[in-house]
């Protein structure tokens, strides 16, 4: 049993600390991004159809071989969940069950789905391949700064999904407002209110396409406003995210160096102390050098001066 374990954490060691991690774990990590991007790659060769029909044996041992891999990788990280911080040790199936839940692994599963699914459904295979391509969600796993933009966006959905609520009520008003103004001058155009909507959205985020443009006064006056106020409301969204990102990383920083400084109370971290900063840092996705210079930077701020009984001096 405790050489299953040790082998389980050494597994888990692998497959989570990334290029953080040891030899083997940097190895690994290396081996998945770049099989990540030879799938995406392949997708987008197979879909040009000489070179997919001249080599689609290839493409397709390529792609059985790339499930087996993501397969086995999806299980192993089911199977060692139970080793991370943030789980039940006195639960592991519930552990497990948690994990298989969260959306690091909803992203493996769906990596891999397609392809077993395509043997009980008939999928068009435009949609496979659009399907086969979420596998670059899976870099989420190997680059942190991915995981953080995640936990900011799921932290800040409430929020940002009031903007979205915001931006299609402007758009469903601006529309609304265009179709009575431009109807009469450009019936063909402005055809409907689905149609302006187009129109609408094209204006509010600035691309300005220029295929559809009201030609009344009162039309290019209402659109004026709606330029303006689409400028502030589409970027809205964005500066939200922005601000987000810099209180979550003073956040979690603040949280690692509280976590030192009770750690250095006593003067020395020890063992226990350093293995439960390690796993405190490693869920905030701060590197092994990033945690080493927090330490760094805290006793260069906080040590104390010292003063020679002889000389006087510091």
């Amino acid at each position: 049993m405790t050489e299953a374990l040790t082998i389980r954490q050494k597994v888990y060691d692998i497959l989570e600390h990334g290029f953080d991690g040891s030899r083997t774990s940097r190895l690994f990590s290396g081996f998945i991004v770049v099989l990540i991007i030879l799938n995406v790659s392949a997708i987008l060769l197979e879909s040009y159809k000489p070179i997919g029909e001249m080599y689609h044996l290839e493409f397709l041992l390529f792609n059985i071989f790339s499930i087996v891999v993501f397969t086995l990788e999806y299980f192993a990280r089911i199977w060692v969940s139970v080793e991370s911080p943030h789980s039940d040790s006195s639960s592991p199936i519930k552990s497990r069950v948690r994990y298989s839940l969260s959306p690091v692994s909803l992203i493996d599963l769906l990596a891999i789905a397609p392809f077993y699914l395509s043997f009980i459904f008939a999928i068009d295979l435009r949609y496979l391949r659009l399907l086969r391509m979420l596998r670059l969600l899976k870099l989420t796993h190997y680059f942190k700064g991915l995981r953080l933009f995640m936990d900011v966006l799921r932290k800040e959905l409430p929020s940002i999904g009031a903007a979205i609520i915001i931006m299609s009520v402007l758009v469903l008003m601006s529309a609304s407002v265009m179709y009575s103004v431009e109807h009469e001058a450009q019936p063909d155009v402005f055809d409907s209110i689905p149609s302006a909507i187009w129109w609408s959205v094209v204006t509010m985020t600035t691309v300005g396409y220029g295929d559809v443009t009201p030609i009344t006064f009162l039309g290019k006056f209402i659109s004026i406003f709606i330029m303006l106020l689409g400028v502030g409301i589409v970027a809205l969204p964005a500066a939200m995210l922005a601000a987000k990102f810099g209180d979550e990383l003073r956040t979690r920083k603040q949280l690692l160096e509280h976590e030192i400084a009770t750690a250095l109370q006593d003067g020395i971290i020890t063992s226990e102390e350093q293995v439960a900063i390690e796993k405190l840092s490693e869920s905030m996705g701060i590197s092994s050098q990033e945690l080493e210079q927090v330490i760094l930077n805290y006793n260069r701020h906080n040590s104390k001066s010292v003063t020679c009984a002889h000389c006087g001096k510091a």
